[in-house]
């Protein structure tokens, strides 16, 4: 039970009805004066300062951090701009050193510096090295390059690794070759990859090879004209997977090609091009339009694109052909060998036929025509030269076609056409020696053309050509018996001596050579004689080769070597073969043409009377 508090007992005292209540004695309260301050009084120090104190400690700490805050925000800014954060590609550095220009189809020597200026490592690094199209590899340059990746490995802090890559580059001349290198890698604990490239260019010096185009400068609007193209290998190595592209002009129609394009009517594949080497391409066509339009014909040589028969991977040499277009009022064509050229090749002293077709372009009537031609040339054999309805003109080496002669020219109907023949040669080998003998030809067409005020107006057209003389390079050749049987006699070996002997006439001749085949049963000797002839034999195919160089004008080589002959039983009574298909090739240094001259076989009758020539048994 709860005792009773005080609050209880009296709750009770003051409820009780029996108890009487005791009067309790009271006191006074004394008196206590206070004096009030008639003025204000400071507080105690001692009373103040502990405040005071915890005040200066807080004021303290906010500006240690304030300060703190600050110079954090300085160097994180600093940091930050500057690109000295952890990672950061611009910390990667790609130093290229290279040549300052090359020459296409020559090998490309990169030397590739990569620095990590990054703090932390680069790992799983590689090298990317992406070439221009139509590069070779320098191992065989026959397979395309278009990248290289090399893998590096892990590049430390502050680290440099170098790389060396090597390539064959093609391109045409006076163009920018453009190799890209690039560095792919990854950071510690990050799946990303990062990536830094840089860029090296290196002009093209000279390309591998250079395009000729042999065409006209004018030429008449609607009419067939021929555009030669000559494709040339500059270098001393072989071409491979060679071809040429056209783009034609607006108005240009294709008629046709010598040889015939791959596809279509503007790509041609001449697969490998040995060094000097070159390959020609003959396009007829026509071109229309306004007269003194300009076209103008883009060729591009180069290697074959693989996936495309019709496009090149890697151009090597362009062309152009600018042609203008005009409209005369009687157009002249002048061919010479039944082609529109204007330069052809003929040999010394051959007949060559030359043809002039005419032409009324005019809605109108023309008369009087006359043709006018002109041969202009040492060479020329002026007795061996004459007309079809014309008339030569010895005295100056004019051919003259008019109405007296032919009387077609007195009226020709618009839009009539003919054609005016006539002949010549050049002087034989025994009658002088030329040096870069040549003919040139010149056409002068004019006429008489009524106007529609009935006013005579005299009217003029031109053509031109040249005939290059080719040398004349000859092989002659001849076989003497040194040891053996004479008549041969079967199973029994007779052995012979071959003379070869090159003679050049008129042009200096460039890689001059000769081959030569032997019979099976004929046993290559040797012993050739000059000493240091460059005389050759195959066993595959029998082949025997002279390489003889350049020979000039006039001048002469030659060259002896020995062969063994065993006839067989069933050569009886005959006189069998020592040496066959002789050839002689060179290029024609003033005409630009590669010759090539064939000599008869030699047999064991070679030389001899008949009867020393047959086999005995």
């Amino acid at each position: 039970m709860r005792p009773k508090s005080a609050l209880d007992r009296l709750e009770k005292k003051l409820d009780s009805r029996s108890e009487e209540s005791a009067p309790k004695e009271r006191s006074s309260l004394s008196q206590h004066r206070n004096k009030a301050s008639e003025e204000w009084q400071s507080s105690p120090a001692s009373a103040s300062r502990p405040r005071r104190r915890r005040l200066r400690v807080l004021d303290m700490v906010f500006i240690i951090a304030v300060v703190f805050f600050i110079i954090a925000g300085i160097f994180a800014s600093v940091t930050f701009f500057s690109g000295n954060n952890i990672v950061s590609t611009r910390n990667v550095s790609i130093a290229i050193d290279g040549p300052n220009e090359i020459r296409a189809g020559d090998t490309l020597s990169l030397n590739i510096a990569v620095t990590n200026h990054n703090s932390v490592p680069m790992e799983l690094t590689d090298l990317v090295v992406e070439f221009p199209d139509g590069t070779r590899s320098e191992v065989d340059v026959s397979v395309a390059l278009p990248r290289i990746r090399e893998s590096v490995g892990t590049i430390e802090p502050g680290q440099s690794i170098s790389k060396n890559v090597r390539a064959v580059l093609f391109g045409t001349a006076n163009t920018n070759a453009e190799v890209k290198v690039s560095v792919e890698y990854r950071v510690p604990s990050s799946n990303a990859i990062f990536f830094s490239e840089e860029k090296y260019v290196v002009p093209i010096s000279q390309s591998p090879a250079s395009i000729t185009v042999d065409a006209l400068d004018e030429v008449v609007s609607g009419q067939e004209t021929v555009l030669s193209v000559t494709v040339t290998s500059n270098v001393s190595e072989k071409l491979p997977g060679m071809m040429l592209v056209a783009e034609y002009p607006p108005g240009f129609s294709f008629v046709s090609s010598t040889p015939e394009p791959v596809s279509g009517s503007s790509a041609w594949k001449f697969g490998d091009i040995e060094a000097g080497g070159s390959r020609k391409v003959t396009i007829r066509g026509r071109f229309s339009g306004e007269d003194g339009d300009e076209r103008v014909v883009h060729f591009t040589a180069g290697t074959q694109n693989p996936n495309d028969e019709e496009a090149i991977a890697a151009p090597l040499a362009t062309g152009d052909a600018s042609l203008f277009v005009a409209k005369p009022f009687i157009s002249a064509a002048l061919a010479l060998g039944g082609d529109i050229v204007s330069e052809y090749v003929a040999n010394r002293g051959a007949q060559v036929r030359g043809d002039i077709r005419w032409t009324n372009n005019l809605p109108s009537r023309v008369q009087d025509v006359e043709i006018e031609v002109k041969l202009n040339g040492a060479i020329l054999d002026r007795n061996n030269t004459s007309a079809d309805r014309g008339f030569y003109r010895s005295s100056d080496n004019t051919i003259l076609f008019s109405k007296e002669s032919d009387p077609r020219l007195a009226d020709v109907a618009p839009g009539a056409s003919g054609v005016s023949s006539f002949s010549f040669a050049s002087l034989p080998l025994n009658l002088g020696e030329f040096r870069n003998p040549e003919i040139d030809i010149s056409v002068t067409v004019k006429a008489r053309r009524i106007s529609e005020t009935s006013v005579p107006e005299n009217l003029e057209s031109n053509a031109s050509a040249t005939v290059l003389v080719s040398t004349d390079l000859a092989l002659a050749s001849s076989a003497t018996s040194l040891s053996g049987p004479v008549p041969p006699k079967a199973d029994v070996e007779t052995v012979y001596s071959i003379t070869w002997l090159v003679t050049n006439s008129v042009n200096a001749v460039a890689n001059a050579s000769v081959t030569a085949s032997l019979p099976s049963y004929v046993r290559w000797i040797g012993n050739e004689t000059p000493n240091g002839s460059e005389v050759s034999f195959n066993q595959v195919g029998g082949v025997v080769s002279w390489n003889i160089g350049d020979i000039g004008a006039g001048e002469s080589r030659n060259v002896t070597f020995q062969v063994g002959v065993t006839p067989s039983l069933s050569q009886v009574n005959r006189a069998p073969t020592i040496i066959s298909d002789q050839r002689v090739y060179g290029f024609d240094r003033f005409t630009r043409r590669q010759i090539e001259r064939t000599s008869s076989s030699l047999d064991t009758s070679s030389g001899v009377p008949q009867s020393q020539g047959i086999v005995v048994p």
